[in-house]
């Protein structure tokens, strides 16, 4: 955040922000969008990549997904997103990913289905903004100052900035969620 001044002119103070970081976190209608997960198996591998032909639905997916970057790109006054790739993914197992990036202008996920854990972040996405603020002072532009917690649940929407870092807290051994997981391309 700076604050600019106008020699001489009292009152005349503005106050621009350069912190801005738009996300879009909301519920996602995804009615008639399913995927065929395996059964849970405590032995088997944490993190499954679902083929394209499991779920059903993927093109209202895709287009939920494009809607949602495309409105980003025009808050930031960017070019609009023309293309996704988006993938089925089931976590379970103790499934955790430390801070990570995307690759892509917009990362997004949708929840399809998540078991209830013991512990309310168990399976939890979290976002970070990795930029620093200013040492030892309070940032009012600074996004979050923490991290911004999405908790899994059937629905839940969310696309961010691919530079955004991100993370997602370990899941419980019975714990399975499958998610729709996008990047802009």
């Amino acid at each position: 955040m700076t604050a600019t001044a106008t020699a001489g002119a009292r009152g005349t103070e503005t106050v621009t922000r350069y912190w801005k970081t738009g996300l879009i976190v909301t519920t996602a209608d995804i009615t008639g969008i399913t995927a065929r997960a395996p059964e849970p198996d405590p032995a088997g591998h944490p993190r499954l990549i679902l083929p394209a032909s499991s779920v059903t639905g993927m093109a209202g997916l895709e287009a939920q997904f494009l809607a949602s970057m495309n409105q980003l790109a025009e808050t930031d006054g960017a070019a609009p997103v023309t293309a996704v790739t988006v993938q089925a993914e089931v976590w379970r197992n103790r499934y955790d990913l430390p801070a990570f990036a995307c690759q892509g202008r917009y990362a997004g996920w949708t929840f399809l289905s998540a078991s209830k854990p013991g512990h309310s972040e168990s399976g939890c996405l979290n976002l970070t903004d990795p930029r620093a603020g200013s040492a030892l002072t309070a940032m009012p532009g600074l996004p979050w100052g923490r991290q911004f917690v999405i908790v899994p649940a059937a629905g839940a929407h969310a696309v961010v900035p691919g530079w955004l870092t991100c993370s997602i807290v370990p899941l419980e051994a019975s714990q399975q969620i499958t998610v729709a997981v996008a990047v802009a391309s």
